[in-house]
């Protein structure tokens, strides 16, 4: 009887492993291509933006803006004019364009009514492309949640997370992970969203043009079902303490 047991849990064993050696072969591979800490500003690697922007944009964005204080960037909004508007903001964005892999952001939004705080892939018009985009935005009307989206030729699929935490009071990791066949949006590294491809050329399939990577803070006009409303009067800061891109292997 011994013996049997003792043959049943050998093969158990065997087959535990076998089965867990799987799902981990199946799990994605990534391989470190940048790390952004903000000890300093890297003018080869990141540019900080300095020119006007469109509705529902209600601001220009100017260098001045862009804070790197060795340990976070700092992104603010403020009410100096910019470009015939009367407030500026700020974004951070990277030179080089990225594809396929997992992007990943600590940071701390805003809580003011009218504004974003977002990570985001980009590419569009003035790269020669198509708008592919991929999102993480936190709406300062509601800091408890977070909106994930993404752009195939400009055609938007938003999605809004309950967060279970007000992303204005800390710092949080938030990340996604881009393969060919789908897009996961990870919280603190708790997947809670995903969108499959469709094998269909059409706009709801993925996007399938590399982006630059974005970080911005601003305030929106002429979008308050959306944004919620902006007084005009305030300004604030969102706080960005890393941002890393791994690539798909």
């Amino acid at each position: 009887m011994q013996k049997t047991f003792f043959i049943l849990f050998i093969l158990l064993y065997f087959y535990g492993c076998g089965t867990t050696s799987q799902t981990a072969n199946n799990s994605p591979s990534f391989s470190p291509v940048l790390k952004e800490t903000f000890q300093e500003f890297n003018p080869s690697t990141w540019q900080k933006a300095n020119w006007d922007m469109p509705k529902p944009f209600g601001c220009g964005w100017l260098e001045q803006n862009v804070e790197i204080n060795g340990t976070n960037l700092l992104l603010h909004l403020s009410t100096t004019p910019a470009y015939g508007k009367e407030y500026s903001a700020a974004e951070y964005r990277t030179l080089n364009t990225y594809m396929y892999g997992k992007y990943s952001v600590k940071f701390q939004a805003s809580d003011i009514n009218g504004t974003i705080s977002s990570f985001f892939t980009y590419t569009g018009e003035a790269e020669g492309t198509q708008w592919d985009e991929i999102d993480i935005e936190i709406l300062g009307k509601d800091t408890t949640k977070m909106q994930v989206n993404y752009r195939r030729d400009g055609h938007e699929h938003p999605h809004i997370i309950d967060l279970g935490f007000d992303a204005s009071k800390a710092i949080h990791l938030y990340s996604f992970i881009f393969t060919p066949e789908y897009i996961q949006w990870y919280v603190d590294d708790v997947l809670v969203y995903q969108v499959d491809e469709n094998h269909l050329q059409n706009q709801d399939s993925l996007p399938i043009n590399g982006g630059k990577i974005i970080l911005n803070f601003w305030p929106a006009v002429d979008v308050d079902e959306w944004s919620g409303h902006y007084d005009g009067n305030s300004t604030g800061v969102v706080i960005y303490e890393e941002v890393m891109f791994e690539e798909l292997i």
